[in-house]
């Protein structure tokens, strides 16, 4: 017997000026499934999202939802608030949380959204502001948290808390509110294997209490586990809908490129020695006895020493929030270090500037705040390098024959779309933006290069195009180091294997094919026949 659509979209599309990034989609979810929606970068995720969502308006097509009484109505709305109060809920790939404050209280704003609404569950709305009691705001969280296995303290600050812990919070905001649709935008990206585990627990028991899930990852191992139907997108149009095992990952990434790709390998077999391995010359970054404090002085990174060497990539594991981000600010001389040292090339170079002209390239975490400046072109972005800048100067100022030369040579080595040198950065797809930074980074051939979550929110096309290039650089005897949530990507690229828990640094070579020993580290739990 077929279920219910509690969702529905009818020949929906979204233009920008001229192009569609929806382009005529039907698409329904049904009742108590969970719906993976695979694609690109740039296939119409988002938007479809964001259509849903209400931070977009349809340009033509129609959107049904059935409601909480069990009429289908058409969804008019003009922003998350009418989504919302149609029973909608999305958890974002970035958390939406107020840190400074407890769960309780994150929990209780999320019920203000239900303006004269909620009288029976709090003080709510009095002469139009929202009022409420703290002890009844942890009550509905502990009750939310006992009915669907999402426990969290609810006097807990969010800051404090771990990013699986707050990915719970997010989800019980939307409970919080009744969501029988509920959204979810990469949600394992943080977490780690064991998490992972649990949160599809968590889904099954949300699936099982009737909810809809929209399921959008990049892991296609994931969705073949979790979902129970799939929609390709493709360049804004739906190209396919099926039940889950109707194909394999291998025939689905070819239905979201729309060819056959091949998978990245890399050319030495795990423990080959390099060329490098006995030679005093070949170490390229050694880290002796490093702390790092973080934002409000805690320890972040304690006591870590480690060397990479040329013709190597080393990877370093681990759950969001343990310390490597510190850790990669500290080489970068972006993050003063409390003790210890860094060396780089044997130099001990301690402000960015400095460290840049040791020959050190850095991908960072985050591309869209520390990686580009949205608002310059493509061509500014891709100068945004000291050496690119002194390079392209003359008596200190830019030279602007140089400067597009540059660019233009950089986005037709890189493949960057559209190429076009003054198009703004904002403008370009998440895989185009990651290219501009690679470019930057890589085309000057850095003896290290930093690369921290570098496929971060890419689709599978994008992520192998990172992976060619940081292997490439493995096998012109350059030295990188990879600093990833991603542990397939890690186990995938890594010659020598870390993992980092609550600012500890782990070797954890001899266990890269026992998944379950890294998961348990990189949650912290320890294992006395590790070395550290």
């Amino acid at each position: 017997m077929e279920k219910e659509n509690i969702l529905e979209l009818r020949n929906v599309t979204k233009t920008f000026g001229e192009f569609a990034a929806v382009d005529s989609v039907d698409f329904a979810l049904q009742a108590g499934e969970i719906h993976a929606i695979l694609g690109e970068n740039g296939a119409g995720k988002s938007t479809l999202m964001n259509l849903i969502y209400g931070l977009y308006q349809p340009s033509d097509g129609r959107i049904y939802v059935t409601d909480r009484e069990g009429w289908r109505r058409r969804l008019r709305a003009k922003s998350p608030h009418d989504a919302i109060v149609n029973g909608i809920g999305m958890v974002h790939q970035h958390f939406m949380l107020i840190e400074n404050l407890t769960v309780a209280e994150n929990i209780a704003l999320s019920l203000g959204q239900l303006k004269g609404k909620q009288k029976d569950r709090m003080e709510g709305w009095k002469n139009g502001r929202f009022w409420f009691k703290k002890e009844e705001a942890i009550r509905i969280t502990q009750a939310l948290s006992e009915q669907f296995g999402l426990t969290v303290d609810p006097t807990a600050l969010v800051g404090a808390l771990s990013v699986g812990l707050k990915q719970r919070v997010e989800i019980l905001k939307a409970l919080a509110v009744d969501a029988r649709i509920l959204i979810l935008d990469e949600p394992t990206a943080v977490l780690s294997p064991q998490e992972v585990e649990g949160f599809f627990t968590i889904l099954r028991n949300l699936q099982a209490d009737g909810r809809a899930i929209i399921f959008i990852s990049h892991k296609m191992k994931e969705v073949l586990s979790i979902s129970d139907r799939i929609t390709v997108l493709r360049r804004g149009k739906k190209v396919y809908l099926g039940q889950t095992g109707e194909l394999t990952a291998r025939e689905l990434a070819r239905e979201m490129i729309g060819e056959e790709i091949n998978e990245v390998e890399r050319s030495v077999g795990v423990g080959v020695p390099n060329s490098y391995e006995n030679d005093p010359a070949g170490s390229v970054l050694q880290l002796e006895n490093l702390t790092v404090l973080g934002s409000r002085d805690e320890i972040s990174v304690s006591d870590v020493s480690m060397e990479t060497r040329r013709g190597e990539i080393v990877g370093i594991a681990g759950v969001d929030g343990n310390g490597q981000r510190e850790l990669a600010e500290a080489i970068m001389g972006l993050r003063h270090h409390a003790s210890g040292t860094i060396s780089i090339l044997g130099a001990n170079p301690k402000e960015t500037k400095a460290v840049r002209q040791c020959g050190v390239g850095y991908i960072p975490e985050d591309r869209q705040t520390t990686g580009i400046i949205a608002s310059f072109s493509v061509t500014e972005n891709l100068l945004l390098n000291v050496t690119h800048l002194e390079r392209t100067a003359r008596w200190n100022i830019l030279n602007e024959t140089r400067k597009q030369e540059t660019a233009e040579q950089l986005i037709t080595d890189y493949d960057i779309r559209p190429p076009v040198a003054d198009t703004p950065a904002a403008a370009l797809s998440g895989g185009n933006q990651q290219k501009v930074i690679l470019a930057r980074e890589i085309s000057l051939q850095p003896d290290l290069l930093i690369a921290v979550n570098p496929t971060r929110g890419l689709d599978v096309n994008a992520a192998r195009y990172v992976h060619e290039n940081l292997l490439a650089q493995r096998d012109r005897e350059k030295s990188v180091l990879l600093i990833s949530t991603e542990l397939d990507e890690v186990l995938l690229l890594s010659d020598r294997l870390f993992v980092m828990s609550r600012g500890k640094l782990i070797e954890a070579t001899a266990q890269r094919n026992d998944i379950e020993a890294l998961g348990l580290l990189m949650t912290g739990e320890t294992d006395t026949n590790l070395k550290t």
